[in-house]
């Protein structure tokens, strides 16, 4: 008898998960997507749409009709919760039942954690999705428009996608450059890690230098170990009551994993991120599987700020196919792989030059670390988005050498 797998998500990990289960299982078994949006972003590529560099339709991609060309149901809903002990999922739209569950749903936004934070009902901006990337360029256009002012860039307490300010920071430093008007703004990032460059995993060798150096050449103030206290039309406060000038605050805030999960002995950790083994499948129930930011991720050393890990989504791929693969074992017989391994691959861009990091594994200490700057690096980010999407588009292979 056939199995069926349902797949919650349909970004890189949800999408690589159906993919990857439909090449290993046979048409018996039933996989199906559902997912709450019907497109597929590549989120990488939203600080450039942040500074006008790119456009949404560039980075874009309908999933329903690709997924159905490869034998798999797309549903879009929104799902409400998880009912693991009688393998069900209750959605907005309907219920859904399985006998393998994959949690690839992202992040919430925990900006009600802090007064005025966030885009909706607070004051300042943020980079997760098309909308608030579009959101944040009208607002930094505006700001521009000044032609002097305060802009700010900063991971809340908590956060753990910690990348993207670093990058809107020195993407926007060159877009100043460009327009000769850098002299009249002040830019300041501020984060919850320890040192520049921390990034949740205790740092990586000389990148905390190679940021300082990189800050310094470009007159990006910073400021580590930092606390949101509030944020206003005006100000941006911290918890030791020094006060920003908000002329434009672009803020990452801390995640939940997903109410859907919360509230279930076993099944996720206060916060909703889904706990796991080894193996990405729940202790408690086996035949759950956890990929990219909702897994759970506990910190490797306590900070005086709080930081969470980061999920990337080379990452995330990565345990997608190890989910892929095991959920096809339990299903076929074989052996399972590993899938807490983590190895990681980005490129931090600035616009002008970017930061390449290459780290295995995650975690110091390491059996190998490469890190370098140049433009070589900001094209190989260029080229690898242009590509990625290609191949979602036209069915290309895969190339797994990150972003």
């Amino acid at each position: 008898m056939g199995k069926r797998i349902l797949v919650l998500g349909s970004s890189f990990g949800g999408y690589r998960t159906a993919t990857a289960l439909r090449k290993r299982l046979g048409k018996e078994h039933s996989i199906r997507v559902v997912s709450s949006e019907n497109v597929f972003t590549f989120v990488p590529s939203l600080p450039w749409v942040i500074v006008g560099w790119r456009e949404p339709a560039a980075i874009q991609f309908p999933v329903a009709d690709s997924l159905a060309r490869k034998g798999i149901d797309f549903t879009q809903d929104t799902i409400v919760k998880v009912d693991p002990d009688n393998n069900r999922v209750a959605g907005r739209n309907g219920d859904y039942e399985y006998d393998y569950l994959v949690a690839a749903t992202g992040s919430e936004l925990d900006f009600e954690a802090i007064p005025g934070l966030g885009p909706d009902k607070g004051h300042s901006h943020s980079v997760f999705c098309v909308q608030q990337a579009l959101g944040a360029r009208a607002a930094l256009d505006w700001a521009i428009s000044r032609e002097s002012g305060s802009l700010l860039f900063g991971n809340a307490q908590g956060a753990s996608c910690l990348g993207p300010v670093y990058e809107v920071a020195m993407m926007t430093d060159t877009l100043l450059r460009r327009k000769k008007i850098r002299s009249k703004f002040r830019i300041l990032l501020f984060t919850n890690e320890p040192c520049l460059g921390h990034f949740g995993v205790g740092g990586f060798g000389r990148v905390t230098r190679m940021l300082e150096d990189e800050f310094a050449d470009r007159d990006i103030e910073w400021r580590v170990n930092s606390k949101l206290a509030h944020v206003t039309p005006e100000e941006v406060e911290m918890d030791d009551g020094v006060k920003y000038k908000n002329d434009f605050s672009l803020i990452v805030p801390a995640f939940f994993g997903s109410h859907a999960y919360m509230g279930i002995d076993g099944l996720s950790n206060p916060r909703g991120f889904i706990l796991a083994d080894d193996y990405l499948a729940n202790p408690e129930y086996q035949n759950i599987y956890a990929v990219g930011v909702s897994l759970a991720l506990p910190p490797p050393v306590a900070t005086p700020t709080p930081v969470g890990v980061p999920k990337t989504g080379q990452m995330t791929e990565a345990m997608a196919d190890v989910a892929a693969h095991n959920i096809a074992a339990d299903i076929n017989g074989g052996s399972k792989r590993r899938g807490k391994e983590f190895e990681v691959t980005c490129i931090a861009d600035a616009g002008d030059t970017a930061i390449y990091l290459s780290a295995s594994p995650l975690f110091p200490p390491r059996d190998k670390l490469i890190h370098r700057k140049g433009k070589s690096a900001h094209y190989m980010k260029v080229a690898f988005e242009k590509y990625y999407m290609a191949s979602l588009r036209y069915g290309l292979p895969n190339l797994d050498f990150g972003w």
